[in-house]
Order: structure tokens, then sequence, then C-alpha cells
């Protein structure tokens, strides 16, 4: 056997890092669960190989950012915007994670819900310690929405008791509200809602795609303006609230050219607002670029997870109305 001497200074920084290592070891455990979800936690079962999952783009500069960057936009941040595919119990899961986040470094963001109707959702609670009982709640108030999915979301709102705030309004109260008609109608809603018409073109142009096509035309100013009314709900809600404050809400209304990034910066005057995009990953789709549908600076970051499902959303909604 050979008798390796190691010298005395290699030795006293080992003890230096052994300590070192000893003192960090509970911030090191904050880091662990503070940090994302890691890939090998992926729940979505669809494209887990696909070379953007896991990664995160910041449009603003166009590049790569890693996760404790983001972070740190996070944090910098008054106005936290988390688009979101409803059905993708991943995104749920990094929203959580981002609540995790602000309430490690001592935050207590109020979370604005799309899911929740300003007027079902009165006289709750201030802070929730039940997730149970804030599920079925929730459910009672709205059943179309996948409320099992948002668990990890409301587990942290509970863990963490943060304020858990209404975001949208009811089917009822938009069609009472809608008033465009006539052939001007994009004027006047550019002007009511301080919109530009570039902004408009985007959004009728997301109708009309997310609808595969089958939107008609005399509908088209009642559903832009509903989609505007709905925004309009979140930004007062966001700007009611105290800051740092968190949307959770469809990816087209965390939009930076029509939806409520634009009002929230007319009604609060701020730029201190981070809209972020989890997108689920397409197969033919292996660019940043092939998400932003012609506009780079749509959403400020977007967040690639694996997707849900197969199926292409137009031959799902054409065999839906076919049935």
């Amino acid at each position: 056997m050979i008798s390796i001497s190691i010298p005395d200074s290699v030795t006293a920084t080992r003890r230096l890092a052994y300590r070192i290592c000893g003192y960090l070891l509970p911030a090191c455990c904050l880091l662990f669960f503070a940090n994302p979800v890691h890939a090998r936690d992926w729940q979505s079962a669809f494209y887990q190989d696909h070379a953007l999952v896991g990664k995160i783009w910041d449009t603003r500069k166009s590049r790569w950012i890693s996760e404790q960057q983001l972070h740190a936009a996070v944090l910098d941040s008054k106005f936290i915007l988390l688009g979101e595919t409803h059905d993708n119990p991943d995104h749920h899961r990094v929203q959580a994670q981002v609540l995790n986040w602000l309430a490690v470094a001592g935050q207590k963001p109020a979370v604005v819900m799309e899911m929740l109707a300003q007027e079902a959702w009165q006289n709750q609670p201030a802070f929730w310690t039940d997730l149970k009982l804030l599920q079925q709640q929730a459910a009672a108030q709205d059943q179309r929405w996948p409320w099992d999915l948002y668990t990890p979301l409301l587990q942290s709102v509970v863990d963490h008791r943060l304020q858990l705030v209404a975001g949208n309004v009811k089917r009822e109260t938009l069609h009472a509200r809608i008033e465009a008609n006539g052939q001007d109608w994009r004027q006047e809603l550019s002007a009511r809602y301080s919109i530009p018409e570039h902004g408009l073109g985007k959004l009728e142009q997301e109708i009309a795609e997310s609808h595969c096509g089958y939107v008609d035309a005399a509908h088209l100013p009642f559903m832009v303006e509903a989609q505007l009314q709905r925004d309009r709900a979140m930004t007062s809600a966001l700007a009611d609230s105290p800051v740092p404050a968190v949307l959770v809400a469809g990816r087209g209304h965390v939009r930076n050219d029509y939806a409520v990034p634009v009002q929230l910066r007319n009604a609060c005057h701020c730029d201190s607002l981070l809209s972020v995009a989890l997108h689920p990953v397409h197969p033919d789709a292996l660019e940043p670029e092939d998400y932003l549908q012609g506009t780079s600076n749509a959403y400020d970051i977007l967040y690639f997870t694996p997707n849900h499902t197969r199926e292409v959303p137009c031959e799902k909604f054409s065999h839906q109305l076919q049935n």
C-alpha cells in the first residue's frame, strides 16, 4: 500500500471548506426549495426531450437567462404577470415556485387570478389556512376551471398566507358593459382602453386564430371588447393590491402589445412589471421566435415547458363544433 502524505495546508483548507459548508447549509436548503421545476419533475407527458424544455428566453435582450436571473428579475418587479396554459400542470407548479421565491425573500405578494370573478368572490377570508376549503370555495363559484391542477399554486397561497384576489368579471357583467358598435369600433376601443390600433389588430388576429377561423365578423367587436374588459378588471385588481402583486391568467392576458401590461402602465404609470409567458413546446417550433407570433416583445420572458397534449388545437376545435 502506498501512503500519501497530505500537507497540513491542504488539511486546513479542507477543514475550512467543511466549516463554510456547514454555515451555508441552511441557505443552500432555501435555494434548493426556491428553485423552479427541474426536468425530472415535469408532469406534462409530451415533448419532454424537446430542445427548449426548461429554458428561459429574455425577449428584451434576445438571450437565454438562467433560473437565478429570472429569480432576480421577479424579486425586482412590483407586478409579475404569469401567463399560462390552463390545463398544463407544470405551469401551475412554476407559478407556485414564483410565489415561493417571493415568500422566501420576505415578501407577501397579492395573488390576482383570472379564474375568480369579482362579483362571486365576495366576503372571503383575508388569508386561507385550509387548502381543501379554498378549492371547494373556488370550484363552487366556477367549476369550469381545472382546480385540481391549481393545487401547487393554491398550496403556496395557503402556506404563505397570501391574499387571493378575484381578477375577472362574470359574462353577464361583460354583456352589460359592451358598447362597441358601428364602423368605427376599432378607433372607439383604442381610445376607450388606451390600446394602440396595431395592438387591437394583434388582438383580433389572436381571437381569429384561437377560434380557428370560425369567428363571425359581426361578433368580432363584441369579442374584442370582452377581452379588453377582462384585462381592465385584472388591471384594476392589480392596481388596487399591495405590491408585489402576481397575476395568474391565460397568456393572452399578459401580452405587452394589447393586454394587461398596456392598461396597467397607463393606470399606475409604472414600468416595474414583468410579463412571463409559460409556454408549452411544439415539435416543429425549435426557436424562441417561433412562439412570439411575429411580435418580438409580446412578452418579457418565455419559459418553456413540456406539453400536456399532442392534440392540434384547431383539429380539436373543429371536432367539438362538429359534435
